[in-house]
C-alpha cells in the first residue's frame, strides 16, 4: 500500500527556532532560503533568517510520510504565510519561550493561522532549555490558548525532542479528523 502523505506547516515569529526544527528532523537535506541580516538589532538574536520558506520530509513508520513548510517569521515576509498554508493538515506554532518580549509576535501569528480555518494545531514552547524560560503553561496563560489545544515543551536543536512534538501533532490530527468525520456521519442523520 502506498504511503499516506500530510503536510505540516511549522510557523512561528522570527528567531522561534522553525528553521532549527526542520533541520532536526528532516531525513532528507532540508531547502532552507535563509539569507544576512541587515539589522542591527536583528543580528543580536541570531545572523541570519528565512526569506522564503524551509521544506524537510520525514518517514512515520511505514505508511506516512510528512512534508514540513517553515514559514519565514518576519512580518515583512508574511504574505508567504497563505501561500505556505494553502493545503496544510496541520501546523504547529513555535513560540520562544526564552524571550518573553516575543510572545505578542506569537500572539498574531496563532491569530493570522487560526483565520485560516479550522485545522489541526499545537503550540509548542522552544528553548526549554535555557534557563528562566517560560513553562507551556505560562504560553498557554499568556496567549489565551484553549485548554483542548496542546501546548508542549521543545529543544529544537534536540532531534527526540522535535519527534516528540510532530508525533504530538500527529496524534491529535488523528482524534480531531476523526471527531469531525465523526459529527459529519452523525450529522447526515439528524432530522
Amino acid at each position: 500500500m502506498k504511503p499516506r502523505t500530510i503536510k505540516i506547516v511549522v510557523t512561528g515569529p522570527f528567531a522561534s527556532g522553525k528553521t532549527t526544527f526542520i533541520k532536526s528532523l528532516s531525513e532528507i537535506v532540508p531547502v532552507v532560503t535563509d539569507v544576512g541580516l541587515k539589522s542591527s538589532f536583528e543580528k543580536t538574536i541570531k545572523k541570519f533568517t528565512t526569506v522564503a520558506l524551509d521544506y524537510g520530509r520525514i518517514k512515520v513508520g511505514d505508511d506516512l510520510i510528512v512534508h514540513l513548510f517553515g514559514t519565514p517569521g518576519q512580518f515583512r515576509f508574511s504574505f508567504m504565510w497563505k501561500i505556505l498554508a494553502r493545503g496544510m493538515h496541520g501546523y504547529i506554532l513555535l513560540v520562544d519561550s526564552s524571550r518573553p518580549e516575543s510572545i505578542d509576535e506569537a500572539v498574531y501569528v496563532y491569530n493570522f493561522f487560526k483565520q485560516m480555518g479550522d485545522v489541526p494545531h499545537i503550540v509548542a514552547a522552544n528553548k526549554q532549555d535555557v534557563e528562566g524560560c517560560l513553562t507551556p503553561e505560562i504560553i498557554r496563560i499568556m496567549m489565551k490558548i484553549p485548554s483542548s489545544i496542546p501546548v508542549v515543551p521543545l529543544v529544537a536543536t534536540d532531534p527526540e525532542s522535535v519527534r516528540k512534538v510532530l508525533i504530538t501533532l500527529v496524534k491529535y490530527m488523528i482524534t480531531w479528523y476523526s471527531s469531525k468525520q465523526e459529527a459529519k456521519v452523525r450529522g447526515r442523520y439528524v432530522l
